[in-house]
């Protein structure tokens, strides 16, 4: 048997006794080669079982089949999630997902994800956007403009309204106003929002949707029941425990909404050690009903954020563009044991 030579563009001209040029104008499949020559390529190629490799056909078609999805906080099983649904649809689209963690960028070092990003060579990049900090808005602003000049964008998350770029977003206002109603309709009238940060006043953001609950109700904004702070399980369990040392026993909410699942399973363990029964004495609620919340003791009443039809729906965006409109993400509340009406006024 004779071994056959190396299988690369340059032995498919070679045998087929045509230049490198009209090899990749088959490969692109355009009707400029004489149907003859492209028989002629095509019998080799067949023969020798070539397939270009990813990096030839970006090079050649400007393009490499493959997306990028940036995610911050990849501990949070909520990121995993649409990731999930991102790399499936990709998939299906017969596309390569990248999976970029978000770090900030290091004054000290220099270092700049956003350039980082804007050396790879991607048809699309999905960018997971959350709530900024007054001072790393305008960088993200800034890195945004730079990306969009590489590459289309498509941002999901909690995405200010003064992004313009294509985006699919979630109205956290409507998504908290329609829990403070769904425990306001349980008599609950002490109600307490822990976590997210102290910054965040946007129209679209919990706070938002909190405090016209309670002027809907004529209910008072008690600054007490307010308890920023982060995203984890730790967190969840400090603020609720700082919350009830600082108040007398009498003032003690009712209710409280989370800003996950992992806040609220660490709220969770606090009611209990500090001698509440949930949802007897305390109500609590999640937020992106994470596979753990049917499993907590009592089962989590939760916000089902659909993230993996979030991530399919942004790639499905990247790859069929039209125009810079905001679509809203779809919620539910799915409700569990750990959230009842309460007999306290």
């Amino acid at each position: 048997m004779v071994k056959e030579k190396g299988k690369n563009i340059y032995d498919i001209a070679s045998e087929a006794g045509v230049s490198i040029a009209t090899v990749s104008r088959v490969l692109r499949g355009e009707t400029s080669v004489l149907p003859e020559t492209r028989r002629k390529v095509e019998d080799v190629i067949a023969k020798r079982g070539y397939r270009p490799s990813a990096i030839a056909r970006g090079l050649t078609q400007k393009h490499t089949n493959s997306l990028g999805i940036v995610l911050p906080k990849l501990t949070n099983p909520n990121y995993a999630m649409i990731f999930t649904g991102a790399y499936d649809e990709a998939t299906r689209e017969g596309y390569v997902m990248s999976l970029f963690p978000w770090k900030s960028m290091d004054l000290k070092t220099g270092y700049d994800p956003m350039e980082v990003l804007a050396e790879r060579r991607l048809d699309g990049l999905i960018m997971c956007v959350e709530y900024q900090k007054k001072e790393s808005y305008d960088h993200l602003t800034a890195s945004l403009e730079n990306l969009s000049r590489y590459m289309p964008l498509v941002l999901i998350g909690c995405v200010p309204s003064e992004l313009d770029y294509p985006t699919i977003t979630y109205d956290m206002s409507l998504c908290a106003s329609g829990v403070m109603e769904y425990l306001l309709e349980m008599n609950h009238t002490r109600i307490a929002l822990l976590g997210g940060m102290k910054e965040d006043m946007g129209v679209m953001s919990r706070d938002a949707g909190y405090r016209a609950a309670l002027e809907k109700a004529k209910l008072p904004y008690i600054s007490s029941y307010r308890v920023y702070g982060d995203s984890t399980t730790r967190a969840g369990e400090q603020m609720l425990t700082e919350m009830l040392d600082g108040l007398q026993r009498a003032y003690w909410p009712t209710a409280v909404i989370a800003l996950n699942d992992l806040v609220a399973l660490g709220a969770l363990k606090a009611a209990r050690e500090m001698g509440l029964r949930v949802p007897e004495d305390i109500s609590i609620i999640g937020c992106d009903d994470l596979f753990c919340a049917p499993y907590s003791e009592p089962p989590l009443t939760s916000i089902n954020m659909h993230q993996q039809e979030l991530g399919a729906r942004a790639v499905r965006r990247l790859l069929r563009p039209d125009d810079k409109t905001r679509e809203l993400a779809a919620w539910n509340i799915v409700k569990r044991q750990s959230s009842a009406p309460t007999e306290i006024v």
